[in-house]
């Protein structure tokens, strides 16, 4: 039977903290001017916060195969996967695509005829579409119908880490450059390519877990200072970059050339494979010290997390129509409150929800 990974339930509940750092700094970043010195602080916040999609879909694929990999691969174990999914994930999925659709239409006054409104909601379910943040299921549900063939494989052959990220990254940066120059679809981070090396990476890191976790125990100084540092050397890459070219102070200075939008994608992707690594790194650290707060704490975020990502954009949004701007203290000490408040409430929210025995139809499991 496996153990109990408490470091990989702390790092959810960091990259919780991410999803909530790129919501909760994007109406003071799109309202301050790079003259600010708060401008740079919202941004970077901002920019760290990107790594919370890809940690997330990290620790998917981690924990699925870390759970999957030493069961029988059969039609009982791949029914039994998706019976889960279907219940804990799809219908919550289906539900508040369904209550955020309606929101759309009230809070915009977009009212239109039944049948037109079935058809939006169709696409919209369709899609992931129903609100900003949903397409991260809607992507999810596309790993998930990946997931069997991608167990067969790992199953048949002996897989690595180092050459799952290797041909995970290839296949990664070949669908940007052919949706770059060929398919140019909307709404590219729609698509599980988009994020297929962070997944993947995960589910290697979760099939070795074991030797992993062993050679990790034995060599934890060096790998401790590697991960710090590749983490800090990204996240200062892309924080710069990221707000120069918000600041329209780089580009001017870039070289004209096609290559620009993958130099981008590749601190991203530096970022969002650095940033699993960190965020595992600080699980352990959490264990190493050994802080009960601390850990009851992170474990409960993380076992709220998924109702806490589901609806805090609904408070987010009226927070926002609410916004004072009278002063820049007043305005900044409205952002801090509102990221304070809104996570406040969705903590008691989603609490008192996961009493109820029916509460995974609201916000999951």
């Amino acid at each position: 039977m496996n153990k109990r990974l408490d470091e990989v339930q702390y790092a959810r509940a960091f990259a919780m903290f991410a999803v909530l750092f790129v919501h909760f700094s994007s109406t003071g970043l799109g309202a301050v001017t790079p003259e600010s010195s708060t401008f740079y602080v919202y941004s970077a916040f901002n920019t760290l916060g990107k790594l919370g999609v890809p940690v997330f879909f990290f620790l998917s694929g981690l924990v699925l195969f870390y759970s999957y990999n030493n069961r029988p691969f059969t039609k009982e174990t791949i029914r039994q996967f998706y019976k889960k999914r279907l219940k804990y994930i799809i219908v919550p999925y289906l539900v508040i695509s369904t209550f955020y659709f309606g929101v759309r239409i009230v809070h915009s006054s977009s009212f239109s005829s039944v049948p037109a409104l079935l058809t939006g909601l169709g696409e919209a379910l369709l899609w992931g579409k129903a609100y900003t943040h949903l397409y991260f299921l809607f992507v999810l549900l596309q790993f998930y119908l990946a997931f069997p063939l991608i167990l067969y494989f790992f199953k048949k052959v002996k897989v690595r880490v180092l050459t799952v990220l290797l041909a995970s990254l290839a296949l990664q940066f070949a669908w940007f450059y052919v949706n770059k120059n060929y398919l140019q679809v909307e709404a590219r981070g729609s698509y599980f390519l988009s994020y297929v090396s962070f997944f993947l990476v995960g589910a290697a890191v979760g099939s070795n877990y074991a030797q992993l976790d062993h050679w990790w125990q034995v060599h934890r100084k060096k790998m401790a200072v590697f991960i710090v540092t590749l983490f800090v050397l990204a996240a200062t890459s892309l924080i710069v970059v990221d707000s120069w070219t918000r600041a329209d102070t780089l580009v001017p200075y870039l070289p004209s050339s096609p290559y620009h939008t993958y130099i981008f994608d590749g601190l991203w992707v530096l970022l969002g494979l650095a940033g699993s690594l960190f965020t595992l790194w600080l699980g352990k650290m959490v264990i190493v010290l050994d802080y009960a707060p601390l850990q009851i704490f992170l474990n409960r975020l993380a076992q709220l997390s998924f109702g806490i990502y589901l609806i805090h954009p609904f408070f987010l949004l009226f927070f926002r129509s609410w916004l004072p701007s009278s002063t820049p203290l007043v305005f900044h000490g409205w952002q801090l409150f509102t990221a304070i408040a809104i996570t406040a409430i969705c903590w008691v929210l989603t609490s008192w929800l996961s009493k109820w025995k029916m509460s995974w139809i609201i916000i999951g499991k």
